[in-house]
């Protein structure tokens, strides 16, 4: 298996059924040998553009609020790569979430 790319949409086999996550770790990092884990959002097919999920296009939503880490070794299949907009969007969400103020 090839090392996964930030912005890719993979499958993964943790579970009963195949679930699709949008790998969000740098590149670099998923590239390091003795790595054994990517940084992942967990995608969704029926949500909408309130709360923390971002569009990806295809009927899909990355459910930014949903950061996890995934075994490389359970990532399945690559199904696409997200367009440099759409990860951009997923950036912003991130930091809109990490970034807000206390009150």
């Amino acid at each position: 298996m090839r090392s996964p790319r930030r912005g890719e949409i993979w499958t993964t086999r943790t579970g009963p059924t195949p679930q699709a996550v949008l790998v969000i770790s740098s590149t670099v990092y998923n590239e390091i040998v003795d790595e054994p884990t990517v940084l992942v959002a967990l995608v969704v097919e029926h949500a909408t553009d309130e709360g923390f999920c971002v569009r990806l296009g295809e009927g899909q939503w990355a459910v930014m609020g949903l950061v996890t880490f995934v075994a490389k070794a359970a990532l399945d299949e690559c199904l696409r790569r997200v367009d440099v907009q759409t990860l951009t969007n997923a950036d912003t969400m991130l930091f809109k979430i990490l970034a807000a103020p206390e009150r």
